[in-house]
Parts: C-alpha cells; sequence; structure tokens
C-alpha cells in the first residue's frame, strides 16, 4: 500500500506518542508499504525507505501552531497519490484517525471541574482551536475510521461524540521488544524500593500526588526513593518535597536517552496519571521486567493485572496519594522472589503487544473500503 502517515513529531528522542508514530513508521516500511512522513519534525534515521513530506508550522501561538498544522498538512497531502491516509495527529479528511493525544473535551472536565471556570475556558485561543479541530475530526464525514489505543477511549469518544460505534477500532499499542528488554544480569532487590517515574507533563502524569505518597511511605517507614525523568520544570515538585519532607529522597533528572537503561534499574514503575489514552511509557516498563503502578484513566491499565504484572489504582475523580502508598507499601513488603516473579510476568505481559502485530492490525483496517469519508 502507499500510505500517508500525518504526525506533527515523528522521533525517538521525543515522548510516547512521537515514538509510537516512529515505531510505527519503521514496521511499516520493513512490511514494505511506501510511506510518506507528513510532519513538522522527522528524524531521518527512522528508516530509509521512508519519505520525509515537511510541513511548516506557524508558532506564534498555540493556537496559530495546531490550526495551521492541519492545514498545511492538508496541502501536503494534496500532492501526493496513495491509498490511504492516517493521521497521528489533528487533521483532517483523513480514512483513519488514530487518538494518540488526550481527547480535549475529556481533559478539559479533568483540569477544570468547575463548570463556569470550564466554560471560560473555552473562549481561551488555545482550547477553542484544539475543540474546533476535535469536533470535525469526530465528525463522521471527515473521517472514515477512528483507531483507539484503549476501550477507555472509544468509552469516551461514545460519550462526547456522535460517532458510529462500528468505526471505532481499538487497537493496542506496541512496544519494541528488542530495545526494551530486562536486565539478565541484575540481581534481585528486596527491602528499600527504587521508584521510577517517567513524563513530560509532570501536572497531567501526577507527580505531585507521587510525591505525597512518598511522603506517606516515608512516615509509615517504608524505605523508597524515587527518581524523575522528563521534560518539565521541576521546580514546583521540588518545593512540594521540601515541603514534605521528602526532596532528599528524590532525584529530578530531565530527559533521557537511556530510558531502557532507567527501566531495568529500577523496581516499581509508578505512572498515577490524571488522563492518558494509553501512556506507552507504561509498556515500555512491562517489556523491561519493571512492574508498573498506574491509573483506572491510563488506557494502559487495560494491560496489567493488579498484583501480578503491576497495580492499578482509581483515577477518577483523581488518583489518591495514600492509593499509591498503599500499592508500594504492598510491593515493599514482597520477597526478593515474589518480586521477580512480578518482573518475569511484567516481561511476559509485554510480549503480546509488539511494534509488528500493532502495524499489521493498523494496515488491516486501511484496506477496508466501507464507509469512505467526505
Amino acid at each position: 500500500m502507499k500510505i500517508a502517515v500525518i504526525r506533527s513529531e515523528c522521533s525517538y528522542r521525543k515522548g510516547g506518542a512521537e515514538r509510537y508514530a516512529a515505531n510505527l513508521c519503521r514496521s511499516l516500511a520493513e512490511m514494505g508499504h511506501e510511506v510518506w512522513v507528513l510532519a513538522e519534525k522527522f528524524d531521518p534515521d527512522i528508516h530509509p525507505a521512508l519519505v520525509h513530506v515537511p510541513v511548516e508550522v506557524d508558532r506564534s501561538t498555540s493556537w496559530s501552531r495546531n490550526r495551521s498544522f492541519r492545514t498545511n498538512s492538508q496541502n501536503a497531502l494534496a500532492g501526493l497519490e496513495v491509498d490511504a491516509v492516517l493521521a497521528l495527529s489533528r487533521s483532517f479528511p483523513s480514512d483513519a484517525f488514530r487518538v494518540s493525544d488526550p481527547l480535549h473535551r475529556y481533559w478539559m472536565k479533568i483540569r477544570y471541574p468547575g463548570k463556569l471556570h470550564r466554560f471560560l475556558q473555552t473562549l481561551n485561543p488555545r482550547h477553542r482551536a484544539i475543540l474546533e479541530l476535535e469536533n470535525a475530526i469526530l465528525n463522521p464525514a471527515n473521517t472514515r475510521m477512528i483507531i483507539t489505543n484503549s476501550r477507555l477511549s472509544k468509552t469516551i469518544i461514545r460519550e462526547y461524540y456522535d460517532y458510529p460505534d462500528d468505526r471505532i477500532h481499538v487497537i493496542y499499542n506496541g512496544v519494541d521488544l528488542e530495545k526494551f528488554r530486562p536486565d539478565t544480569e541484575r540481581a534481585p532487590s528486596s527491602g528499600a524500593v527504587r521508584l521510577l517515574f517517567v513524563g513530560q507533563d509532570f501536572q497531567r502524569k501526577g507527580l505531585a500526588t507521587l510525591i505525597e505518597g512518598l511522603a506517606l511511605l516515608k512516615q509509615s517507614s517504608r524505605s523508597c526513593s524515587l527518581r524523575v525523568i522528563g521534560r518539565d520544570n521541576p521546580a514546583p515538585y521540588r518545593r512540594l518535597a521540601a515541603r514534605l519532607g521528602v526532596a532528599d529522597l528524590i532525584t529530578f533528572e530531565g530527559p533521557s536517552k537511556e530510558i531502557h537503561k532507567a527501566y531495568q534499574e529500577a523496581d516499581l514503575f509508578v505512572f498515577p496519571t490524571f488522563y492518558d489514552p494509553f501512556a506507552n511509557v507504561c509498556l515500555e516498563a512491562l517489556a523491561c521486567g519493571l512492574p508498573a503502578l498506574t491509573t483506572t484513566t491510563n488506557g494502559s491499565s487495560e494491560v496489567i493485572t493488579d498484583g501480578i504484572d503491576g497495580y492499578v489504582i482509581s483515577g477518577e475523580p483523581n488518583p489518591r496519594a495514600d492509593s499509591i502508598a498503599a500499592k508500594v507499601a504492598a510491593y515493599h513488603g514482597l520477597n526478593a522472589q515474589h518480586r521477580e516473579a512480578m518482573r518475569t510476568a511484567a516481561r511476559e505481559t509485554a510480549l503480546s503487544y509488539t511494534t509488528a502485530t500493532n502495524a499489521r492490525k493498523v494496515v488491516d483496517l486501511l484496506s477496508r473500503k466501507e464507509a469512505p469519508h467526505g
């Protein structure tokens, strides 16, 4: 097939959505498909057969960035002859739109729980631009089918949009099992627990709640440390940690080019996100044999079995610090043998979710010709 993939950034050097785009495009090329990547930022070393079609973006404001990417990606698309168009960023029309980023209407509800405050925020040019794009994309006349990476996202679409249920397809993410794999020389651990948090948006990913949970663990004499990796401003979280008396237990390291090593060195991955369609960091952690703790408002929780390969806590209405502390305490109480059993189970779970399997399922959907858009 000749496939056009639209994604603002396609890179292994950025967050989960950008790495997903890179993995998918590489897998499609390896399968023999001709792939054009319409992107503002693109890493040329993903695969030599990929063709980058540059998309100019007006970055003067947040709303102009979103609107200009949609307009210019469609203009670039007009010059291509392809069999299918897959949008991984907010652009329409397309044959398939994959929900990679949080659904904005739902996120607005979480971010601004007060109805008046939320309404006023809808007047903000940035929010207004994103909501207008989302409304247009989820108009069945503009998008032939929707791909979600979790049942959570499909449920949210049903609740907020009038889009045909039979045109919404759930395909879980895949992970590079060669890059993300356990350290076979790692010694079994017991006692003190090394926690790991990885994320780009500390507020939405629940870092403050995790720090509060760490303070509760300290009060109960559970020995834990926390390693924070991600591109965000750590200053407010350093202040919170100092106020709660756990500053000495936390290291803030910024982004990492060797994130797989961080997974291999930790005991428990903790990701108490307020909302994520499917945080790929959880799947990466599992692939490295690292049990993952996350929330029901993260689609990744659907592949985790509580107490077997990780832990799941409620994310509604918001993740709770005491819930995090309770699950970490449960892990803290395990002996080395039980911890290793969880690590083995984590890797076994990840084996079912490969990048190649994900790509094959996406191609199967794109090959369908029912319900054309437009």
